[in-house]
């Protein structure tokens, strides 16, 4: 028997998919210097995530091709009772025009304690929250699991009839995962016996299966998968392994706030899609419309971006350009920090997903290296590395004095809402690149690793590359193909081989070169301490010896 695309006898089928709402009840207080602390070093809106989401729920109602929309947890920004109350009459009334809603929660939408902040003028105070997190199950019980044909109340995970031929896993992922007493995002033993139970019954049946949790089961760069390793769903990579094998290809994602859609290939052959979407209320403000089509063998992934935001003051800008020039404030904010302020850098961090103890422990690399990088531009980038990037002066002319450290906010930028545009025939991506070769011929000729510093990494352009392009799918609008099911009966086929890349990049040997200059540096700098010792202990040799003589005045350095 032939490998098997399940579910490719039906006709297509339409969703529409949202994440991370974070929805603020205008009662937690939206004035006072509290507030407008929160709200500085904040990447979404918050006192009006009110009018965002209506403006994104206008969008979704317009679009009459479909009645199903998928949410992917973190619906209130802290879990306030308050928030939940007013989101959920929101889910209502989106019901009531027409709409099907399927919701997992998440992290944010409850809180150990039973509280969340508050604000009242200048002081911040504790408002109430969720406390157990069972407690949503209930809360949220309309929006899919009423309409479950298998549930797991332990993980508050269940699995609906979309369409004939089509089902949703509502994987909810938050604290699931156990070994060991241990808690964190990921599936218990148990949960994952009900999924894969669940995944077996969807093949005899037929169906296609299409999956959301919260955390990414792909980093969406290998820059992510480093620093915000605590962000990603737990043991995702054996996981993501044991779903693709047993049938299931694609899997929407939150979180991240982070626009992307990544792929891997598991031993057996068989593939396995992240298709995350940025914050309805983030940068980029976005929701997808996503098209199941296993009868020709491809998903249709399309964005939704919201423009306009009625009520809201943006400057006359579109909203997802006002959310942008915000946005870019923050980075820049962020990378002057680096340069100056370790310790106001590792309390905006946190709205990064990037643990500020971790930025403190690496402060004494990030602060010279930050202070470097403002006062570089790309003609002392060039200099540089003129051998590795094979570039001209007159290639590079028009870019010659642009600051690097603004084309490091753009590649952020480009980071959260997709598709980085600077491939291997830009000046850019060889100036950067051709730098990254310096660095890593210095690290490999004093032996050592980047790994030692950031785990997982073997180079530092390895790192940073993935940030300059995107040789993966599209992350805004992209058809990603379907295959069959390989097992050991039915292996997948031999791919061709991939061309070798071309790399425009030459290898650096400067290595040895970097090592001397830096030694010779040392040894200026030492040949001045010591100097300069030697210059306190005569001083203070003649002084002593003046003062036991009597001659102090005939000191030619006093008067």
């Amino acid at each position: 028997m032939a490998a098997k695309l399940y579910g490719a006898d039906n006709a297509p089928l339409k969703i529409q998919f949202i994440t991370d709402p974070h929805y603020y009840s205008r009662k937690g207080g939206t004035e006072g210097k509290a507030y407008e602390k929160a709200e500085a070093k904040s990447q979404k809106v918050i006192k009006d995530s009110d009018l965002v989401i209506k403006a994104g729920f206008d969008l979704l109602c317009a679009d009459t091709s479909t009645d199903i929309v998928v949410l992917a947890g973190d619906t209130t920004r802290d879990g306030e009772l308050a928030s939940h109350a007013e989101f959920i009459e929101m889910l209502r009334d989106l019901k009531k025009r027409g709409k099907r809603v399927y919701v997992i929660t998440a992290t944010h939408d409850y809180r150990d304690g039973g509280v969340a902040d508050g604000y009242d003028g200048d002081k911040k105070i504790q408002v109430p929250a969720v406390e157990e997190r069972h407690d949503l199950w209930q809360m949220y019980y309309e929006f899919g699991p009423n309409e479950a044909i298998a549930t797991h109340p332990d993980s508050m995970s269940y699995v609906v009839q979309l369409a004939p031929g089509y089902r949703l896993f509502a994987l909810n992922d938050d604290t699931n995962y156990k070994p060991e007493g241990e808690s964190g995002s990921g599936y218990s033993d148990d949960c994952m016996a009900w999924i894969l139970d669940q995944l077996e019954d969807a093949r005899k049946n037929d169906q296609f299966v299409i999956a959301m949790t919260h955390h990414p089961m792909i980093a969406p760069s290998p820059f992510y998968a480093i620093i915000g390793k605590g962000d990603m769903q737990r043991n995702h990579e054996t996981t993501r392994e044991i779903f693709a094998d047993n049938g299931l290809q694609c899997m929407l994602t939150g979180h991240t706030h982070i626009h992307d859609i990544s792929v891997v290939e598991t031993k057996k052959g068989n593939t396995f899609y992240d298709i995350a979407c940025g914050a309805m209320i983030g940068c980029p403000p976005t929701m997808r419309n996503i098209t199941l089509d296993p009868a020709h063998a491809k998903v249709d992934v399309e964005t939704v971006t919201i423009t306009d935001v009625p009520g809201l003051d943006t400057g006359g800008k579109p909203f997802d350009q006002y959310m942008r020039t915000f946005f870019f404030g923050m980075i820049s904010e962020l990378l002057d920090a680096a340069a100056t302020d370790i310790d106001h850098l590792a309390e905006m961090t946190d709205a990064f997903s990037v643990p500020g103890e971790k930025v403190k422990k690496l402060g004494w690399l990030i602060k010279p290296v930050a202070k470097w990088l403002n006062k570089l531009t790309f003609k002392k980038a060039w200099r540089l590395c003129k051998k590795e990037n094979g570039l001209s002066k007159k290639d590079i002319a028009d870019i010659a004095d642009h600051r690097v450290v603004d084309f490091i906010l753009e590649l952020v930028q480009n980071l959260y809402c997709g598709d980085s545009p600077y491939g291997p025939d830009t000046r850019e991506y060889k100036i950067c690149c051709g730098l990254l070769n310096v660095i890593d011929a210095f690290l490999n000729t004093v032996h050592f690793s980047i790994g030692k510093v950031l785990k997982g990494a073997t180079s530092v352009r390895g790192l940073v590359e993935p940030l300059l392009w995107n040789p993966g799918p599209c992350d805004a609008n992209a058809t990603l193909p379907l295959y069959p099911l390989y097992d050991d009966e039915n292996p997948a086929p031999k791919k061709a081989e991939k061309p070798a890349f071309d790399d425009p990049v030459r290898p650096s040997k400067k290595g040895p070169l970097v090592l001397a200059i830096l030694v010779l540096l040392v040894i200026l700098v030492l040949a001045i301490l010591v100097g300069l010792i030697a210059l306190v202990v005569w001083a203070v040799v003649a002084i002593v010896h003046a003062a036991t003589t009597g001659c102090i005045g005939a000191l030619p350095f006093l008067f």
